[in-house]
């Protein structure tokens, strides 16, 4: 009963978060483009409830179906539509091992074309194979995380999962399929508390002592899934105040600190791990599989690390499958190669000059205008962390490219460092913040804020202090996201803003803004 209870609980505080992060959009605009499905979980969170005889009619429909061993006929009547979490809710509570079966089958069928719809069936089935306190129902739900990939609200599903009371077991399984599912899903509730799970699942899924399980189980072969595990700890623990001051009329705070008590006392062991790890990581990064490489190149991004020497042999290899994240990982190197390397590799292989004496379109075209194999768009972001008189001469050229998405991602490279050729550099930036291209627009307007340009900066803060709830919030992510710095004062003050997610998010920004300086200075 307890288990129930804490789900029944746990549940609308996941479609709280879960409605934050789909308010990125307008209001009429969420309204007009989410299907019924969405909108329903939606006005579940604000108020709404189930009917009480609907679910009841359909338990004893199923108790019926049950009795005469018509389990068939209950499958065939589970379809896509409103009435799905209903006949979920209707499942759980019957409680039998079929009803159990009955949902677990459900986690392999494809309800829905609709991502953000067929996400929230996937929770439903979550939480109510939890509820029935299934144990055997976690397999099947770690292989619906790992053949979904990475989902819309996936990591509301994540934390549904290791809330399961015998999650902990697949954490010392980590050379098994199941046990590298569960790797995965555990970082990706624990990345989800930056951005909307609620911290309550922190007590819930008993996550100190889940990461104290993965610690006292490692091996001398180091896991670049339990890296990024490590890291989201860490980051765990910097925002347990303002956790704690979510929590703080909440019968679960006491749950929570003594969790976060747990994992404090590993942080100085975790804390040395994650120094010596990057040094670690590069060298298995030669002879791992594609899917480790994969791994070890998203944990080389998470530590921000010194990664040139062990990453730019894969670069050579002809059509590399991760070639992306690899160039992202180069973002952070001192390598000195780096940089002449990338600028050659692309001027090689893109027309540059041609492509900027074109007209600039404001849409993108239906294909790309860039060969898939030549990851430009990747080059010209990693080049931001690359300062040189060259590199910025090759990032004003691809600034003016007709591809609104090639502008896009080289405007968006301006303004990391102090411009080497300020006047030409100010002046792109003026025109690009004149682009036919809203994108194109706003990445120019960040770019100068970041060099402290007056009118940027004015218009940062006038959308901050706006009385409009969700450009508020749409602001405060675009700081974090640009690392608008000279911003942080305005960040502060929101932080004791009396809109409980304007504070959280503002929080979280400056949280983000603080471990980029870090970053920097190291």
């Amino acid at each position: 009963m307890q288990v129930v209870t804490i789900s029944i609980l746990l549940i609308p505080l996941m479609l709280a978060a879960a409605l934050l992060w789909l308010r990125r959009r307008r209001e009429e605009a969420l309204r007009d483009e989410l299907s019924p499905i969405s909108r329903q979980h939606i006005d579940l969170f604000q108020g709404g409830q189930l009917s009480e005889s609907a679910v009841e009619s359909t338990k004893a429909r199923f108790r019926e179906l049950l009795e005469r061993g018509e389990v068939a006929a209950i499958e065939s009547s589970l379809r896509a539509g409103m009435q799905y979490v209903v006949q979920v809710r209707a499942l759980a509570e019957l409680g039998t091992d079929d009803a159990g079966r009955i949902l677990e089958r459900q986690l392999q069928r494809r309800l829905t074309d609709d991502q953000i719809e067929q996400a929230w069936y996937w929770i439903d089935l979550a939480n109510g194979l939890r509820s029935l306190n299934r144990s055997q129902s976690l397999p099947h739900l770690l292989r619906c995380a790992e053949s979904a990939g990475d989902p819309p609200l996936g990591q509301f599903f994540a934390a549904e999962t290791i809330c399961f009371l015998n999650f902990s077991g697949y954490l010392r399984q980590f050379d098994a399929p199941l046990g590298r599912a569960a790797l995965r899903v555990f970082h990706r509730a624990l990345e989800g508390l930056r951005f909307g799970v609620p911290p309550l699942v922190v007590a819930e899924a008993r996550a100190g002592e889940l990461i104290e399980t993965l610690w006292d189980n490692r091996t001398e072969r180091i896991d670049p899934l339990a890296v990024r595990i490590y890291v989201e700890a860490l980051r765990l623990l910097r925002r347990a105040p303002h956790a704690e001051t979510i929590l703080a009329d909440n019968s679960e705070q006491e749950a929570f600190s003594w969790q976060l008590s747990r994992l404090a006392s590993l942080e100085p062991a975790l804390t040395d791990f994650l120094q010596e790890a990057p040094a670690l990581l590069g060298e298995r990064l030669p002879d791992g599989s594609l899917e480790e490489q994969r791994d070890i190149l998203q944990a080389l991004i998470d530590l921000r690390a010194e990664a040139g020497e062990a990453v730019l042999p894969l670069l050579a290899t002809p059509h590399y499958p991760h070639a992306e994240l690899a160039l992202q990982s180069l973002t952070w190197s001192a390598h000195p190669r780096i940089a002449p390397l990338l600028r050659e590799w692309v001027m090689q292989r893109v027309p540059m000059v041609r492509r900027a004496q074109s007209r600039r379109r404001a849409s993108p075209p239906r294909r790309p205008s860039i060969p898939q194999e030549i990851p430009y768009r990747a080059v010209l972001r990693a080049l931001r962390g690359h300062p040189s008189s060259q590199t910025e001469a090759f990032l004003l050229l691809a600034a003016r490219d007709w591809d609104p998405s090639i502008r896009l991602s080289a405007v968006g490279s301006l303004g990391w460092w102090e411009p080497l050729s300020r006047g030409e550099v100010l002046m792109t930036l003026q025109d690009a913040r004149r682009d036919p291209n809203p994108e194109v627009r706003q990445a120019a307007r960040a770019a100068l804020a970041r060099l402290g340009e007056r009118q940027s900066l004015q218009w940062f803060r006038q959308t901050l202090t706006s009385e409009d709830p969700q450009r508020v919030h749409d602001t405060i992510q675009l700081v974090a996201v640009e690392n608008l710095t000279l911003l942080w004062p305005d960040l502060d003050r929101l932080a004791d803003a009396e809109d409980v997610d304007v504070a959280y998010f503002a929080r979280e920004a400056l949280e983000r803004l603080c471990e980029d300086m870090h970053y920097r200075h190291n």
